[in-house]
């Protein structure tokens, strides 16, 4: 969780796709394993948003990737 939050939290607003963060968190022989990403995401909703089916703080780009929100 907290190498997640450690890649989008610099980047406010930028939206980082799948493969960045799988990369970047997991390692380039995990650039496909979507689960693990879709997982993590959901961890750390259920520990920040107040209304994970409305997330404020980490958003999807559908078919792209998540972003931190920049307000």
């Amino acid at each position: 969780e907290f190498d997640l939050l450690a890649l989008l939290m610099p980047n406010p607003g930028r939206v980082l796709t799948h493969r960045q963060i799988l990369t970047s968190v997991w390692g380039p022989a995990h650039a496909e394993d979507l689960q693990y990403l879709r997982v993590l995401i959901g961890q750390l909703r259920g520990k920040l948003e107040d209304d994970q089916a409305n997330p404020r703080f980490i958003q999807t780009e559908p078919g792209i990737g998540y972003r931190i929100a920049s307000d």
